[in-house]
């Protein structure tokens, strides 16, 4: 957690930088960004799930000054923790259930330049998720019972900031920082984990949702340069 709050405060600090003058990002832009999402929101979630891995791509066109408009597909997948196991007489065998998200967005952002070669984008992308629960174990407890969906869609939206610099031409690396929340409630019904004490003893108030730090890249294309 002092990763993320010194991560936040790096990349909000960057609202007191002045913009660069005269400076302008390329017209069409290719945005990608990859790292491990860990989930913060619905407490039962957490104990149900950890993050591997997330991971979108984007494709924007620069709209006027340094707005930006585009389109793009996220991937997302979460694993069961490990105290998840299946008790077989004397032995314990671990559930390998997972969570993979797919979603389709659109994203709205801003990108401010502080040098000629560094600049902090913020955005925001907002769409649907479609989720499957997969290698669900058949368990037939009462607590399981009436059994939730292994498969549903949501809406969902993912703030993001990154800090990007320039290393050539027509391409930027970054670190970034994201929270996405999606819009609907986690049931343990659906991966069969109601049974377990420590899920059942869970808070489940909020909508499921994670934050993600990783690394990124921008591919600068129609990008002018000062001769």
């Amino acid at each position: 957690m002092k990763r993320v709050l010194s991560a936040l405060i790096l990349c909000f600090s960057l609202f007191g930088f002045s913009q660069k003058e005269g400076q302008e990002n390329a017209l069409f832009t290719i945005r990608g960004n990859i790292g491990i999402p860990r989930v913060i929101g619905s407490q039962m979630f957490r104990t149900s799930f950890a993050g591997l891995y997330e991971g979108n791509l984007s494709l924007n066109v620069r709209l006027f000054g340094n707005f930006f408009v585009g389109a793009g597909y996220q991937n997302t997948q979460f694993q069961n923790n490990k105290f998840l196991k299946f008790q077989y007489f004397n032995a314990s065998i671990p559930y390998n259930t997972r969570l993979l998200s797919s979603g389709a967005f659109i994203k709205l952002g801003y990108d401010k330049f502080f040098s000629d070669k560094g600049y902090a984008t913020f955005s925001l992308n907002s769409g649907i998720m479609l989720n499957n629960y997969f290698n669900v174990n058949a368990d037939t407890s009462l607590a399981n019972r009436p059994y939730g969906p292994t498969g549903f869609s949501a809406p969902y939206i993912q703030p993001e900031t990154s800090l990007n610099f320039i290393v050539e031409k027509r391409l930027a690396f970054s670190i970034m920082l994201s929270y996405t929340t999606m819009f609907y409630k986690y049931d343990p019904k659906s991966p069969r984990f109601a049974h377990f004490q420590e899920v059942k003893d869970s808070r489940n108030r909020y909508f499921m949702n994670w934050i993600n730090i990783g690394f990124g890249f921008t591919v600068l294309l129609d990008k002018k340069t000062k001769e």
